[in-house]
């Protein structure tokens, strides 16, 4: 049986859209995401960054491919349960409702497998491979998550979700006005830790295109 819709992230989520976005909606917040990310902003940036940044790009084009077809779409919102009674969830509302710590947080993701055909779904089986399986917790014990490659919002209901702190350092001087992207973290994904304990992320942007010229 899925999560409730408040215990797990959903594509939407990784546009940064509502749930009842438009397709117009949609579509802009898809191509925002592929510009944000784009080679040549990542050209010459960290190991860390570029891995992160290929994640990214694969959700998001997954995340299109399972909401920008408007039949596909339909059995997505259908199979998660986001038409029933509790109603449509926005983006900004990730924490609506107690928090059950210890759900997956990626179950709600996962319930896409299936939608399209095997052949334009090889993107979602690597991330099947990024996500993992949701793994048994001890009491008092949470296993970190794995956020690399999220954008911030979802990143930090993730963190939520797993019953732990966030904390954020900012890598990039003169940012551009963008949503960050999870580059690193601390402690690794997998790690058992105790319940509110804090993990630590870096957050990268986009440099602003003419950030260099400013410091001449």
């Amino acid at each position: 049986m899925l999560a409730p819709v408040a215990d797990s992230i959903t594509w939407y989520d990784i546009l940064g859209v509502s749930a009842g976005a438009s397709s117009d909606t949609l579509h802009y917040a898809y191509s925002e995401r592929v510009e944000q990310l784009r080679p040549e902003l990542v050209s010459g940036a960290a190991a860390s960054v570029v891995s992160a940044a290929g994640r990214a790009r694969e959700a998001v084009e997954v995340a299109w491919l399972v909401l920008g077809d408007p039949d596909r779409r339909q059995r997505y919102d259908k199979e998660i349960g986001l038409h029933g009674r509790r109603g449509l969830r926005g983006s900004s509302g990730f924490g609506e409702g107690p928090a059950q710590y210890g759900q997956d947080p990626y179950d709600l993701m996962r319930a896409a497998d299936g939608l399209a055909d095997r052949e334009s779904w090889d993107a979602f089986a690597a991330l099947l491979s990024w996500m993992g399986p949701a793994r048994a917790q001890r009491r008092r014990r949470r296993v970190v998550p794995d956020l690399r490659g999220l954008f911030y919002r979802p990143a930090q209901a993730v963190v939520t979700m797993a019953g732990l702190r966030l904390a954020v350092v900012r890598l990039t001087p003169d940012p551009m006005p963008v949503e960050g992207l999870v580059v690193g973290q601390s402690p690794a994904a997998g790690a058992a830790v105790r319940g509110l304990s804090t993990l630590t992320v870096q957050l990268w942007h986009p440099r602003r295109p003419d950030a260099a010229s400013d410091h001449k």
